[in-house]
């Protein structure tokens, strides 16, 4: 495995300004595009069905059903999103397995070499 060092700061910075942009978007839908399937759902979110039927019915995620099939407002899906990308920022879990280096020594130290 391989490092690249950037200081944490700045990071942390960089990472800031990429989530607050996906916050701040402002999602303009036409009529057609307000809803999403929840196939559509799981694919952004890259959640399994359970867990979105899980998210739908501790009402975590709005719904509507219409002729057996729920449907999810695709801002709430987006906002979502948005939420669970910056936990993972937040946690240090970023890119799977990979952790956050908040230092040189760290990165010595976790260095295959």
């Amino acid at each position: 495995m391989s490092y690249i060092l950037i200081e944490e700061n700045l990071f942390r910075s960089l990472m800031g300004r990429v989530l607050n942009q996906l916050a701040d978007v402002k999602y303009q839908f036409s009529e057609t595009d307000y809803w999403m399937t929840g196939k559509e759902a799981c694919e952004f979110l890259n959640i399994s069905q359970g867990l979105l039927n899980a998210l739908r019915k501790s009402n975590i995620l709005f719904h509507c059903r219409i002729k057996e099939i729920y449907h999810y407002k695709r801002a709430e899906v987006y906002r979502m999103k948005t939420d669970m990308d910056r936990e993972l920022v937040e946690s240090g879990a970023i890119l799977g397995d990979c952790r956050i280096i908040n230092s040189e020594a760290e990165a010595i130290e976790n260095s295959n070499y």
